[in-house]
């Protein structure tokens, strides 16, 4: 999977600088959304859409660059067996507003087909649970999403 992530990124980025985020944190955030858009067994396309547009936009990358990291999301998703795997690596690389933000933007994914699935509601739950999130700005965020 290293050896996957390795080569997408290095294919899919002009020229890194130092201050880029590293490989597997980006990997985590995108599997943290595909588990949230995997939850209700549905994905649609306007989930897919997105984590396209909200990977993108963070990572300043084409669509196809993004398509492959959501591919590579995916699979990590299909075969991790928890999801502390991911978390871990955001709670030692995100601050408190950037965990807030991504529980925004997972409540965005889950929103994405203008229904929220119990299955959904829950994964949310769980992570941010795992990352440390106050239930109050869980709440807070549920709104901020359903307001964009």
């Amino acid at each position: 999977m290293m050896n996957k992530l390795s080569n997408w990124f290095n294919q899919s980025i002009e020229a890194p600088t130092v201050d880029d985020v590293p490989h597997e944190l980006e990997l985590a955030t995108a599997a943290l959304m595909m588990e949230v858009a995997r939850a209700d067994f549905e994905q649609s396309e306007a989930e897919r859409s997105l984590m396209l547009q909200k990977l993108g936009s963070r990572l300043k990358l084409t669509d196809e660059a993004v398509a492959g990291l959501l591919l590579l999301a995916q699979d990590a998703s299909e075969e991790a067996h928890d999801l502390y795997s991911f978390t871990s690596i955001i709670n030692e690389r995100f601050t408190y507003p950037e965990k807030k933000q991504l529980v925004v933007n997972l409540w965005e994914i889950a929103l994405a087909d203008a229904h929220i699935d119990p299955q959904e509601d829950h994964i949310i739950r769980r992570i941010a649970g795992l990352l440390s999130v106050d239930h109050s700005d869980v709440i807070h965020a549920r709104a901020k999403a359903r307001d964009q």
